[in-house]
């Protein structure tokens, strides 16, 4: 009865769209296995529901494309795990010569490593799912630039003692690695009309124009809170995972929201049409995306934020959960390792889904506390972020925290400040009187490293969490949800009592 309800209200895209996330998770579970065998169980199952749908019945078809929406979502992760022989890519455990481009440059500086997408090996030209390597450098190489070299390309790690590292390099594409490289030679220049790289040459510029007029620890901070530069120090790193601040140096939907709201004003005031207003904003929020390097939680949150300007630009109401599942089924169809295995993307939809779901319960419970400089809605919104994250923390990580309930609620009142004043002293830089111009900045950020090791004091909010199982995690947000359903009922029950008592008393 229910489904068919959905069906009726045009609900029911967002089953389907659920279903098929759900099937790219079902696979996540067992995410090195090249699944064949399984598509003669799935075929039965798609035949058989749908000879239910030609009964005409809503239900048994409704039933039914959920079924082959979920076969697909798994049919999309098994694609993008490669075919192997013997369970090596083919190319894999071979001494050779490889070319291919310099995606990306990580590692430290004593021990800096590259990521290759591989085109060539010896005289075979490959395109396969996974066919990216991580090599360690000896020389400096730029991104874009086409290289070769010789090495022995082999598993990252040992399966399963590495398997977190593993996960990490296949959400990239990344499915050997080279410890000793040799012969490595720069054969081609990056292409100078890349606009990818000249983001990329702009982002590292404007990181070091933060640098001169900032100390190191605020400097990585302001990095972090406008673009998401994650040059953070270790024990940076670690004090924010303590104190439940580590989202405000990853960009998310605060950002992307002042990116197009800063964008749409200006083009509106400069006279455009809304029609041409979309286009450009559109353009705009692109070249921000490329500008902060398509991370996993940028590209939702801009998801969104486009989504949510094109059904204002075509005229239709604007439901924020549906363009939350929208964002997210379409990253999962171009990289379904996102949803299981990207934290970034993981904490950035949960957090998001805590919001829209859980915000407007804590609020009606938290009337007793003053809203002073909006200490209520901060709590509340803090408060459902934390409830959705918590058992993805402590599968992902082994760590539960709640002092970000505290921590939140006293910094993110002040990351809006420091972006604004962040960005006005780097685009002063260190022109003359920058120090007056930094000051503020300097100051806003100290106070959230401040407040930030306040969860220090209350380490008991901190707790570790040993091997928390896939089934844990599932069933903890199967009671989350089921919590939410009444909590949701007795929320109505309430207002249809207010509605009876206000008629009553009329």
């Amino acid at each position: 009865m229910e489904l068919s309800r959905f069906f009726e209200r045009g609900e029911f895209c967002g089953g389907v769209l659920g279903a098929f996330i759900l099937g790219i998770a079902a696979h996540s579970i067992v995410p090195f296995v090249h699944a064949d065998e399984v598509w003669i169980t799935s075929a039965l199952l798609v035949c058989v529901f749908a000879a239910m749908a030609f009964r005409e019945q809503r239900i048994p078809f409704a039933v039914a494309v959920l079924v082959v929406s979920a076969v697909l979502g798994f049919w999309r992760f098994n694609v993008s795990v490669p075919e192997r022989n013997d369970g090596v890519l083919p190319w894999m455990g071979q001494r050779a010569e490889y070319r291919g481009v310099v995606q990306a440059l990580s590692g430290t500086d004593a021990r800096p490593t590259a990521t290759v997408r591989v085109g060539n090996v010896g005289a075979d030209k490959i395109k396969v799912p996974g066919n990216s390597v991580v090599i360690r450098l000896k020389q400096t190489v730029e991104i874009g630039s086409e290289v070769s070299f010789i090495c022995t390309a082999r598993t990252p790690g040992t399966f399963p003692a590495n398997l977190e590292r593993r996960r990490s390099l296949a959400k990239k594409g990344v499915w050997a690695e080279c410890t000793t490289v040799e012969n490595l030679e720069v054969i081609g220049k990056p292409n100078p009309f890349n606009p990818l790289i000249w983001l990329a040459r702009w982002r590292e510029w404007l990181t070091r124009r933060i640098a001169v007029v900032l100390p190191r620890d605020e400097a990585t901070l302001l990095s972090g809170i406008l673009y998401g530069d994650q040059d953070l120090t270790t024990e940076q790193r670690d004090l924010f995972q303590r104190s439940g601040l580590m989202h405000i140096v990853a960009v998310s939907g605060s950002n992307v929201t002042i990116v197009v709201s800063v964008l749409l004003a200006l083009v509106l005031g400069m006279g455009f049409s809304r029609r041409r207003a979309f286009w450009i904003v559109s353009s705009g929020l692109l070249v921000f995306i490329g500008f902060v390097g398509f991370g996993a939680s940028v590209l939702r949150a801009a998801a969104m934020g486009w989504l949510a300007i094109l059904a204002r630009q075509i005229g239709r109401p604007i439901q924020t959960d549906r363009l939350l599942v929208v964002a997210a089924a379409v990253l999962n169809i171009f990289n379904p390792w996102l949803l299981a295995y990207d934290p970034g993307f993981a904490l950035s939809f949960l957090a998001t889904w805590g919001l829209l779901a859980w915000t407007p319960i804590f609020q009606e419970r938290l009337t007793i506390l003053p809203n002073v400089f909006s200490m209520r809605e901060t709590l509340a919104t803090t408060s459902g972020a934390t409830l959705m994250t918590v058992p993805y923390m402590a599968w992902a990580f082994g760590r539960m925290s709640l002092a970000g309930l505290l921590t939140n609620a006293l910094a993110l009142p002040l990351v809006p400040w420091a972006m604004l004043w962040g960005a006005g002293a780097a685009a002063w830089g260190s022109w003359p009187g920058f120090q007056l111009v930094c000051w503020p900045t300097l100051g806003l950020l100290r106070l959230i490293i401040w407040i930030a090791h306040l969860a220090d004091y209350v380490p008991w909010l901190n707790m570790q969490v040993k091997q928390m199982e896939w089934a844990v995690m599932g069933g903890c947000y199967i009671l989350i949800w089921q919590l939410w359903r009444i909590m949701r009922c007795e929320e109505s029950r309430k207002k249809d009592d207010r509605v009876v008592d206000s008629v009553v008393g009329v």
